[in-house]
């Protein structure tokens, strides 16, 4: 199982350009991802936009995601939104 990301408590426009640069250290040079999303409690657009970005970049570049760790709050958002926070499967 890969180290896990925790996200911050606010995600919002505030903290998504710094939340931003941890992320692209942390997916760098790895083979698989954790994202744990579930004490995230306060999320704007610009924290869903990053959310949205973290799960299909990691896809997009070929990173096994082992977990994604969410909460009501950030499912209820992305419900909204049409996007699915389950684990994707890696083929």
């Amino acid at each position: 199982m890969s180290e896990c990301f925790k996200f911050p408590t606010e995600l919002t426009i505030y903290e998504v350009q710094q939340t931003f640069n941890e992320i692209k250290l942390y997916i760098s040079e790895k083979d698989s991802v954790s994202f744990d999303f579930s004490e995230t409690t306060e999320v704007d657009s610009a924290g869903l936009q990053l959310i949205i970005w973290v799960v299909y970049h990691s896809q997009k570049i070929g990173l096994k995601i082992d977990t994604i760790s969410t909460n009501d709050v950030i499912e209820a958002r992305c419900q909204k939104l049409g996007v699915g926070m389950s684990t994707p499967p890696n083929d």
